[in-house]
């Protein structure tokens, strides 16, 4: 026989999402083949779509068969998230004469994607030998591990050989130029070397990688390439520096073992030394923003739903209410034998010692702390000597401080309490005899109590409370200004970051006065008055000898 055919249509689908992809758009379809003996002759088989282009010729017989095939794909992108551009398949499939097929196929993609495929198939399909090597982008797999993401590229060199299993798959993959980013954990590998060899269902692996703070990371063992993914790895850090910028930076040195399934339950255990080890307890306003509201979304638009997943936000909100993701135990012994500062809010200190880390990562249970070693707190002058300190760790791996200096105050005995997440500490201020806290700050910076405090001083005094508290602290400011009969006693920042106080009271019924302490000493002092509702005459004074004298009319409509 002798046999033509042509056929065109559009808007195919058969109910499969990826596949409708591909049979979008206009579709056409052209045959041509013969038959002249006993092989069927292919001379011509294309199919084509807005996406697609497949052609194959050749000749299929009982004893023996052979077909030509060409594949191309316009864009890769709707497929792999990230990438985009073509891909196209060349090669030859068939069946030799013992009833084997035979497979000879090579590709190309965006991102310098290769891949190589040769071999055969057993005609029951039950053992296969086949060849394959190729080289491919890391970035394929970033729309699986978002918001982390990888670059570089993976070379790999691999046999099948035996049933269609993976104990039957054997080689090497390497990585080059290789990255690894973790937004969330603030981590960045770069340079990752990995040699993972492949052989009965499992994958040995070398991995060492440079990290972006500094200092070098180095895996090595066993991975099982099935569920639940068993490992015996040793890691060992050189070094490292892991920091978040408005906390902590250290550098640590030691070796860590995970033993047991990957997908969850494998033991965390291991020995970490810490170099120098800086704590900083932030500074922030007593006028900074607060907490942010739970917001519905309505008709989100994907793009903006993309971000708040990349952010972790969506894991965020699944999990609320259960815990999430695999647990895995915990027995790592942290020292530290000395050199941990914390410093901020007026405090210098050292800590020195060890802790364990137990319990599992859902629930980190530390057993022991950083102890002190030295230290003292500064406020407006004054010096209190630390008589304790420690550090150790909560469920979230954030350092937990509780810290207390004491000083002599007349009859009193104060102390300065700093207890909490470095985050976010708690200041209180305790004496013996019992006072309440802003008599206590009282007689501690003036040496009286807060009804004898002039203006000036109730100033001071509310600046070294937003020294110690941070952003909290509104309540003892609060006590400070009814305390000292002021009208207005507010803690800000200037245009710099620069905090300042202003206390304020009316001197009569039509005159009010401020003055106005920056934390640098400079000091303003304004004074109003009021000649009439819609008049009022202004004055300044600074101690720069900056001078200013203004009239106001102002009238509401």
């Amino acid at each position: 026989f002798d046999v033509s055919a042509a056929a065109n249509g559009s808007g195919l689908s058969i109910g499969q999402t990826e596949a409708d992809r591909l049979l979008s758009g206009d579709l056409t379809l052209v045959a041509d083949a013969s038959r002249d003996g006993g092989a069927i002759e292919i001379e011509t088989l294309e199919f084509q779509t807005g996406m697609l282009e497949v052609a194959a010729s050749g000749a299929l017989a009982s004893d023996e068969s052979d077909i030509e095939i060409q594949a191309r794909l316009a864009d890769i992108g709707p497929f792999a998230p990230g990438f985009s551009g073509p891909a196209s398949v060349t090669g030859s499939v068939g069946q030799n004469g013992d009833g084997r097929y035979t497979l000879d196929i090579s590709g190309n993609g965006p991102g310098g994607t290769q891949v190589a495929a040769n071999g055969t198939v057993a005609a029951d399909l039950q053992t296969v030998s086949i060849n394959v090597d190729g080289r491919a982008p890391l970035g394929l797999a970033n729309s699986f591990i978002a918001p982390r993401a990888l670059s570089g590229s993976a070379g790999f060199r691999l046999t099948i050989d035996g049933p269609p299993a993976l104990s039957s798959v054997g080689g090497q993959i390497t990585t080059s130029d290789a990255r690894f980013i973790a937004p969330a954990l603030g981590i960045v590998f770069n340079n990752i070397d990995l040699n993972a060899s492949l052989s009965g269902a499992q994958a040995q692996v070398s991995m060492t990688a440079a990290v972006e703070n500094g200092g070098v990371i180095s895996a090595e063992g066993p991975v099982a390439l099935s569920p639940p993914f068993s490992a015996d790895l040793g890691i060992a850090l050189n070094r490292v520096v892991l920091r978040d910028p408005r906390l902590y930076e250290t550098t640590v040195d030691g070796r860590i073992s995970i033993d047991g399934p990957l997908a969850g339950g494998a033991r965390i255990s291991g020995d970490l030394s810490l170099l120098e080890t800086n704590i900083r307890i932030p500074s922030s306003g007593l006028g900074g923003a607060g907490a942010v509201p739970e917001i519905t979304h309505l008709n989100e638009p994907p793009p903006v739903r993309g971000t708040r997943r990349r952010a972790g936000l969506l894991d965020r909100e699944a999990d609320a209410g259960r815990s999430s993701g695999p647990s895995y135990p915990l027995d790592i012994r942290v020292s530290s034998p000395n050199r941990i500062f914390i410093r901020g809010r007026g405090l210098d200190s050292e800590l020195g010692g060890a802790l364990r880390i137990t319990g599992n990562t859902r629930d980190v249970v530390p057993i022991g702390a950083f102890n002190l070693i030295r230290g003292r707190l500064d406020i407006l002058g004054q010096r209190l000597t630390l008589e304790e300190a420690t550090a150790t760790i909560q469920g979230s791996f954030l350092p937990v401080v509780r810290i207390r200096a004491t000083t002599q105050a007349d009859q009193y005995t104060i102390a300065v309490i700093v207890a909490g997440p470095v985050n976010d500490p708690e200041i209180s201020f305790v004496s013996e005899p019992d006072l309440p806290q802003e008599e206590v700050l009282a007689r501690l910076i003036f040496g009286r109590g807060l009804d004898t405090l002039s203006p000036f001083q109730a100033a001071r005094l509310a600046l070294a409370v937003r020294t110690l508290a941070g952003r909290g602290g509104e309540g003892v400011v609060g006590n400070i200004r009814q305390g000292a009969g002021l009208a207005d006693l507010d803690v800000t920042t200037d245009e710099s970051g620069n905090a300042a106080v202003r206390a304020g009271a009316y001197l009569g019924e039509n005159a009010y006065t401020d003055v106005t302490v920056g934390a640098g000493g400079d000091t303003e002092l304004n004074l109003n008055l009021d000649v009439s509702p819609s008049v009022t005459l202004k004055g300044s004074v600074s101690n720069s000898g900056d001078t200013s004298v203004g009239i106001f009319f102002e009238r509401d409509y």
